[in-house]
């Protein structure tokens, strides 16, 4: 027997004009605003699929939402796309109603699932604080694949040695801001993907799309070279004297532009610390991070890498033995 009022809920897909109510909605529950300009960015620009949203109506006031985005990712030279899982949200007043399948958010994922995912994507994915992870855990078949794996340096404590220009000139090394990336991204990638074995498919299509064309956060995406060939790009924000490193593609081959990057950057940006989220995953990385001065701590949120395979069965095996991702892989950066 369904509980007192689920049979009052209606669960349906995104319709045209439902982004009004989804924006309010959003407000309600995260205590912030989001713009349509956003909202669009995410849901309906994003080259690789769009308005994949599940929504839950009760007396057709709408009091659910669940959704995700389509996120491209290679594995071992094969593409696969997967969703990342954002945006979960119900209204307080029918957080009541139901339990764990039959509740207003249990309801709407399962839709979700049958709707947007079942024989049509790799897996889902998400980086979840302990509440949500305990409901996904038991009602929605999902798998915890590990910790986030949180990396700092403290430069009050560890300040790096100022690297000169005819330094860096006489390394090869130059640093660009980046406005967009063209044919020559896509060359590193192809380079180095090998050399991470699972990773999102960070192509100069991907990139423009999540960071160049993201119309409200103030992304920063330096381009590396070393004598006038890309072999590094990274991508970071400054929030209360942090510099946050939220993605990062590095050639294996010239891993020591790393250090001279951040050498120069926490010159120009006065910051207290640089973190970022790096997996022990790929060794080669692991190492170079470490010699940078990065330290492994406790993540602030206790997030923890979330999955729910679809058809990619062993997805999380794959995931724990071999997956790169950065904050950037998320929605929380």
């Amino acid at each position: 027997m369904l509980a007192e009022g689920t049979e009052r809920i209606v669960v349906r897909s995104y319709q045209p004009g439902d982004e009004a109510a989804i924006l309010e909605l959003f407000a309600r529950s995260f205590h912030l605003p989001r713009t349509i300009e956003h909202w669009r960015w995410k849901y309906q620009q994003n080259p690789f699929g769009g308005q994949r949203i599940s929504l839950a109506f009760v007396d057709g006031k709408l009091v659910g939402h669940y959704s995700g985005y389509p996120i491209p990712f290679r594995l071992d030279g094969t593409d696969i796309i997967a969703h990342q899982i954002g945006d979960t949200m119900t209204d307080p007043s029918v957080r009541h109603m139901g339990r764990g399948p039959t509740s207003v958010l249990g309801r709407t994922a399962l839709h979700f699932y049958s709707t947007f995912c079942e024989g049509k994507v790799a897996f889902n994915y998400g980086f979840n604080v302990a509440n949500i992870q305990k409901f996904s855990l038991r009602f929605l078949r999902s798998e915890r694949v590990e910790p986030v794996t949180y990396r700092c340096r403290d430069i009050q404590r560890r300040p790096f040695t100022r690297l000169s220009r005819i330094e860096r000139y006489a390394r090869g090394i130059q640093l660009q801001l980046a406005r967009q990336a063209a044919n020559d991204f896509d060359e590193l990638f192809r380079r180095v993907e090998r050399a991470c074995g699972f990773l999102v498919r960070s192509d100069a299509r991907y990139l423009n799309w999540r960071y160049f064309q993201c119309p409200d956060l103030p992304y920063v995406v330096v381009a590396i070279r070393k004598w006038g060939r890309l072999v590094a790009w990274l991508v970071f924000r400054i929030r209360e004297r942090r510099l946050t490193i939220g993605d990062l593609l590095l050639d294996p081959s010239h891993a020591d532009v790393l250090e001279v990057a951040l050498r120069h950057l926490t010159h120009v940006y006065p910051v207290d610390v640089i973190e970022g989220w790096f997996p022990p995953r790929p060794a080669w990385l692991d190492v170079v991070l470490k010699g940078a001065g990065f330290e492994i701590t406790p993540e602030p949120q206790d997030l923890s890498v979330m999955c729910v395979p679809f058809e990619l069965p062993d997805a999380v095996e794959q995931m724990r033995e071999c997956l790169y991702f950065t904050a950037g892989s998320s929605d929380l950066f």
